[in-house]
């Protein structure tokens, strides 16, 4: 009888697996998140491994990549399953050595199908090259990072202290920088935002507009040195431009931890190598004098007072949005994110995760939300991985966030549109009664939270 490993962290979704392929005759086993995954498949053997793409610690490429180093495994075939669809997911998938993909939401016969079909074919991918050694993380003099039970109770004692807690934009625009007269009051810098809670400071994405945010700390810090923790949704070009570009890094008193998630592939140290290799840029990356410290998120984490948890987003690769928590306040970050139902349509798979994704954002006091096309440019540009106004506006109110920032402007939305796309906005959210104050971000601007 053939084994099967079924790793899945929705219970529905893993059952309905489960059964499916017992009901055709197969030995079934089940893990519920990527690490027990790993662990199970090391064990028990088994000749295929059906494998969820998006789920809390390691997600699924990081499981592929596991199981195709592990030379005991070296015939177990890989099914991924998600309920994305982008070309790029499943060439990532190939690539990490997974030898089919299937979409949810399927059909009992679809899945035994594909099974069946997999384990009698010759195995495509088989084992994979070990990855180029990294650096070590260097244990650096900064703020805390903890988690489990400490991180907890770090996060409940925050919530009982009030402090400032701000927000400001430096780079509001979505896809590629956009400078120009027609963009002087809305921003032409691509995607970065700086959060203040009391003293800790906290970036997300290193879009063009971090350029301007270095400049910035090194006039607010002069001869001080500046700690800072840097998150990153994902590692397409207008969220990383602004990388080499961040005069901070080239001043050995400075510390910076860099959040993210592992991409696809290679680590995230070797991402933002491979981006000042000496083709694209004259600097290398080990030749930046500040102590950067490159963290792969698998969990929530605690920044000192601040704790941060991540969700999986719709955007092709490996991309996630972030919640930051503590002094009271709560602020999401949802950047680069297609509603699951309008790309693959409504059904239960689908509404699930779009679910997910309101209750990510559940109560925030500031939900900054990417919404890049009207619902005619969707018509044109969908499956590139971003939402509309009217998506945004209803996941905010879903969500029941108090104050929803239109964020990641599209290149050719000048100000005078934008000004429009804000009040028609606006008259939507006073059609439905909700109490939710709407502002689209505009590049400088501050908020306190």
């Amino acid at each position: 009888m053939k084994k099967i490993l079924v790793i899945e962290d929705d219970e529905a979704l893993n059952e309905y697996a489960v059964r499916a392929l017992q009901n055709a005759d197969y030995e079934v086993e089940r893990a519920y998140n990527g690490q027990e995954g790993v662990e199970k498949a090391d064990s028990f053997k088994p000749d295929l491994v059906v494998l969820d793409l998006m789920m809390p610690g390691i997600h699924g490429i990081q499981v592929c990549e596991k199981l195709r180093s592990n030379s005991s495994l070296a015939e177990t075939r890989i099914l991924i399953s998600s309920a994305k669809g982008y070309a790029s997911d499943i060439t990532g998938a190939r690539e990490a050595g997974a030898d089919d993909y299937l979409q949810k939401p399927y059909k009992t016969e679809e899945l035994q199908r594909k099974v069946a079909d997999l384990l009698e074919a010759p195995q495509t991918n088989g084992m994979i090259k070990d990855p180029a050694p990294e650096r070590a993380q260097a244990e650096l003099p900064r703020t805390m990072i903890i988690t489990g039970e400490a991180a907890e109770a770090a996060t409940a004692a925050a919530m009982g202290v009030k402090k400032s807690v701000k927000v400001r934009f430096w780079g509001t625009r979505g896809s590629c920088p956009a400078p120009g007269p027609d963009t002087v009051r809305y921003g032409g810098n691509t995607s970065c935002t700086e959060l203040r809670f009391g003293d800790i400071i906290c970036i997300i994405d290193c879009g063009s507009g971090l350029r301007e945010l270095g400049i910035e700390l090194m006039k607010e810090f002069s001869n001080q040195a500046i700690q800072a923790h840097v998150f990153v949704g994902h590692t397409h070009w207008d969220h990383i431009q602004g990388f080499p570009f961040f005069t901070p890094f080239y001043l050995p008193r400075n510390n910076f931890n860099l959040f993210s998630v592992r991409g696809a592939g290679k680590s995230l140290e070797r991402v933002f190598r491979g981006q000042m290799a000496s083709d694209y840029f004259p600097v290398p990356l080990k030749s930046l004098s500040a102590n950067i410290n490159f963290v792969e998120m698998e969990a929530p984490i605690q920044v000192g007072p601040v704790k941060v948890s991540y969700q999986f987003l719709n955007h092709p690769g490996i991309s996630i949005g972030f919640r930051f928590e503590a002094y009271g306040k709560s602020i999401t970050y949802i950047s680069d994110h297609e509603t699951f139902s309008r790309l693959n349509g409504k059904n239960d798979v689908t509404q699930k995760q779009d679910e997910m994704v309101a209750d990510f954002a559940k109560g925030s006091d500031l939900l900054i939300c990417e919404a890049q096309y009207d619902e005619e440019e969707y018509k044109h540009k969908k499956g590139w991985g971003h939402s509309t106004f009217r998506d945004v506006i209803t996941r905010g109110i879903d969500a029941k966030v108090g104050h929803l920032v239109l964020f990641h402007h599209d290149p050719l939305h000048t100000d005078e549109m934008m000004d429009a796309y804000l009040d028609e906005c606006r008259e939507l959210v006073r059609q439905s009664d909700s109490k939710m104050i709407l502002t689209a971000a505009r590049e400088r601007q501050t908020l306190e939270v």
